[in-house]
């Protein structure tokens, strides 16, 4: 989202006490705005003019996102973590995620509310979906991640928003090994108890072959 701001041209032809207002409504403007802002210049030419224009942009970033990739036996999950950076309130609503390469095998089924979620300042929630195949997974998938987003209040509700989107790229997702851990008590006893000494065992099967890439970065035997 854009703050617009005055030009350093014309803030240069304004009087010290111009300056000082100038500055004091910046501020406040980002106060009030309570995101987090990048700033960026952007320098007009014109060709009958021997001056170059520069104005200031000042973008406020309301949210962050990232994703992961779950799995759990055979099963397989995509899971988009969302972020407010802001210190507004804003109420999520119509959140979906499509998979842009259009593969008819590949389904993506929602496993979150259908009801409207409201983000609270410096608060994370997450969006899961499940991921179904009838024949084979892909090398890849391509997703657009999309959420609608207005502030929790109700005077400011009227505010037209476009979606926050989020797009990103899954390769290689194919599940490699299953581990499996557990925990067993002292020779002789029948729980785990604090302080006693308890043998943890890890067993790492492997489901699949690795990929030529894979194979690169793995391990040697040796260690």
């Amino acid at each position: 989202m854009y703050l617009p701001s005055a030009t350093e041209s014309a803030v240069e032809k304004e009087n010290t006490t111009n300056k000082e207002v100038h500055r004091k409504n910046r501020e406040k403007q980002k106060r009030d705005n309570c995101m987090a802002t990048v700033d960026q210049k952007v320098t007009i030419d014109c060709p009958w003019s021997i001056y170059s224009t520069i104005i200031a942009l000042t973008f406020c970033i309301p949210f962050n996102a990232k994703h992961s990739l779950l799995s759990a036996g055979k099963r397989k999950y995509v899971q988009v973590c969302v972020q407010n950076l802001s210190e507004l309130c804003f109420q999520l609503s119509d959140n979906s995620l499509k998979n842009s390469a259009d593969c008819t095998d590949l389904q993506l089924v929602p496993l979150n509310p259908a009801s409207q979620q409201v983000i609270y300042s410096k608060q994370s929630i997450f969006f899961v979906w499940e991921l179904k195949w009838t024949k084979e997974l892909p090398l890849s998938l391509q997703c657009l991640f999309s959420v609608s987003f207005c502030p929790a209040t109700s005077e400011e509700q009227s505010l037209t928003l476009k979606p926050f989107t989020y797009e990103f790229q899954v390769e290689n997702f194919f599940t490699l090994y299953h581990v499996k851990t557990e925990i067993f008590p002292p020779l002789g006893a029948e729980y785990c108890k604090t302080g006693s000494l308890c043998s943890l065992e890890v067993s790492i099967t492997r489901l699949v072959d690795l990929s030529e890439v894979d194979r690169d970065e793995a391990l040697t035997e040796s260690d």
